[in-house]
C-alpha cells in the first residue's frame, strides 16, 4: 500500500529525515514512534506533500505519489493532523461533508444520496450527530478531532494518515476512537498509519511498528519491538519495565521515576511489627513491598504492606471471601494494601529466621495451625529486602513451597493432612540487581527447613 524508500528531506537544505525505508502493508495498523523531535510529523508532511523529498520517493499502490493529482491522492488518502482549527465558520454536518467532495461528481458538485449515507454513517460511527447544527467553534477540543475523524472517513480512503489523533481526547474517547478505526481495520481492509505517544495505547492497537530517533530509523516490527527495553530507556530516557497485558497478547510499559536513593537497601529490623494470637496473625511493614501470594483478599502480584492470617475456629465453614472484610475491620485492619488468609483451626506463636546473603536479607515468619494441639499446616511469609524480577519472585515462591513440604514430611507429616494454608513471599525492590539468585534461592532452602524445625521444636506437639 504505501513504501517508503530511502526517503531523505526535512526543510529547505537541512533534512530533518535521512534514509528512511518503511513499508505499510495493505489492511496494516502501523504505528510511527519515536520521541518528540525525532521527525514523525516532518515524515507525514513528506508522504502528504508539504515538504519537498531531497532523496528517495514514496510509493503509493505501487506509483509514485507525487504522480497523482490532488483529487486522485484525496481519492485513496485521508489526513487527519493535530491542528483542530478551521478557518470558516462551518456547521459540524458541513465539515464532514467536505469529505466527500472528490468523489462528486458534476460541474456543481452536489452530494448525491450516497453522499449522504455516508455522511450520516460516520457521524453516527464517531459519535457527532448530536452535533450535526453545532458550529464548529463551539464544540470540545476533543469533539473537533472526532469530527474531522468523520470527515476523513467520509473520503472513504484506502490509507488514513492520523497524526496522534488521541492529543486532544481523554481516556474515554480515545478507547472509542480507537476501537472505531480498528473495526474500521477489519472490516473495511482500511490502512491505517498514525503517529502515536502512548507506547500502551499503540500496542494494543497497531500490528507493526517503526521507531524514529533523531531523524533515522531505529527498529522496525511487530510488538516484540516494544519488549527491547534498552533501546526504548535509550531514546526515551526513562526507566521502563515490560509485562504481558493480562487479557491481550501484547506487551505493556511501566515507567520509573528517577528517585534519590531508589536502590537504597532497607534494613527490615525496626521497620515491621507482629501482632499474634491463637485467632491472628498480623506483620505490618512501615512500606509496601511487591508481594505473590495466594490471599483469598489481595493475591497474585501486589504491593502490599499488611500480611494477615485469621483462624475460622468460629465458624463451621471457612467464610466467603467476601466475610474477610468484616474480620478486618474487626482488628482494625484497612483492606488497601493487604493480603489475607482464612484458615481452619488455631494459630500458633511465630517463629522468625533471618539471614543475609551477598546484601540480600531474607526473613521467614511460619506460624503453624492446629486442630486439638496437633500440627495440621504451616503458614509461611518469606521477606527478601532485594531486587527480584516476576520470574525470580515465581520460583522463590515454589523453592518455598517444595522445602516446606520436604521438611513437613521429615517429620511425619503427610500432605494430605494439609489445611487451608497461607504462602506469601515479598521483596523491597531495594538494592543490587545484579546478586547472584542462586546464591539466594540456596540460602532461601536451607532458612525454610530450619524455620518449620523450629516451629515443631518450639510447639512440641505430636502431628
Amino acid at each position: 500500500m504505501l513504501k517508503i524508500q530511502n526517503v531523505t528531506g526535512g526543510y529547505s537544505n537541512n533534512p530533518i529525515l535521512r534514509n528512511i525505508d518503511i513499508e505499510v502493508q495493505n489492511g496494516d495498523f502501523f504505528a510511527l514512534l519515536g520521541p518528540n523531535g525525532s521527525g514523525k510529523t516532518t515524515l507525514f508532511k513528506l508522504i502528504t506533500g508539504q515538504l519537498p523529498i531531497q532523496k528517495g520517493k514514496v510509493l503509493l499502490s505501487g506509483k509514485d505519489i507525487s504522480s497523482y493529482s490532488k483529487l486522485e491522492k484525496a481519492k485513496k488518502i485521508a489526513v487527519l493532523s493535530q491542528d483542530t482549527s478551521v478557518s470558516f465558520d462551518y456547521t459540524v454536518e458541513e465539515i464532514v461533508s467536505l469529505g466527500r467532495y472528490p468523489h462528486q461528481k458534476g460541474i456543481l458538485k452536489n452530494l448525491s444520496k450516497k453522499d449522504w449515507h455516508i455522511i450520516e454513517e460516520v457521524m453516527e460511527l464517531t459519535k457527532v450527530t448530536e452535533f450535526r447544527h453545532t458550529q464548529f467553534r463551539k464544540i470540545s477540543g476533543g469533539e473537533k478531532q472526532r469530527v474531522l475523524l468523520a470527515k476523513a472517513l467520509a473520503q472513504e480512503p484506502e490509507l488514513l494518515l492520523l497524526d496522534e489523533p488521541t492529543n486532544h481526547l481523554d481516556i474515554k474517547h480515545t478507547f472509542q476512537l480507537l476501537d472505531l478505526l480498528k473495526k474500521r481495520q477489519e472490516e473495511k481492509g482500511l490502512t491505517i498509519f498514525s503517529i502515536l505517544h502512548d507506547l500502551n495505547v499503540a500496542s494494543l492497537y497497531a500490528d507493526r511498528f517503526a521507531l524514529l530517533y533523531n531523524g533515522s530509523l531505529l527498529k522496525v516490527g511487530d510488538a516484540s519491538l516494544l519488549k527491547e527495553v534498552d533501546t526504548l530507556n535509550k531514546i526515551y530516557q526513562v526507566q521502563i519495565h515490560v509485562q504481558p497485558h493480562p487479557t491481550v497478547p501484547k506487551p505493556q510499559l511501566l515507567l520509573a521515576p528517577s528517585l534519590p536513593n531508589s536502590t537504597h537497601s532497607t534494613f527490615f529490623k525496626g521497620n515491621y511489627k507482629i501482632n499474634n494470637n491463637e485467632q491472628f496473625v498480623h506483620v505490618q511493614f512501615q512500606k509496601p513491598l511487591r508481594t505473590i501470594s495466594n490471599g483469598m483478599v489481595g493475591n497474585g502480584i501486589q504491593w502490599i504492606k499488611d500480611y494477615c492470617i485469621f483462624s475460622c475456629k468460629q465458624y463451621s465453614t471457612i467464610p466467603p471471601e467476601e466475610e474477610i472484610q468484616t474480620i478486618m475491620e474487626q482488628y482494625s485492619i484497612t483492606p488497601e494494601q493487604t493480603v489475607a488468609t482464612i484458615v481452619e483451626g488455631n494459630i500458633g506463636d511465630v517463629v522468625e529466621v533471618e539471614r543475609e546473603i551477598e546484601d540480600t536479607k531474607i526473613l521467614i515468619i511460619v506460624t503453624p495451625t492446629k486442630m486439638n494441639e496437633k500440627i495440621r499446616g504451616f503458614n509461611m511469609m518469606v521477606f527478601m529486602d532485594g531486587y527480584f524480577n516476576e520470574g525470580a519472585l515465581v520460583n522463590s515462591l515454589l523453592i518455598a513451597t517444595k522445602e516446606k513440604m520436604k521438611a513437613m514430611q521429615q517429620f511425619g507429616m503427610d500432605e494430605a493432612n494439609e489445611t487451608n494454608e497461607a504462602l506469601y513471599l515479598a521483596v523491597t525492590q531495594k538494592g543490587d540487581k545484579s546478586v547472584t539468585q542462586r546464591a539466594v534461592e540456596a540460602t532461601l532452602r536451607e532458612m525454610v527447613q530450619l524455620a518449620v524445625k523450629q516451629v515443631y521444636q518450639k510447639e512440641k506437639v505430636v502431628v
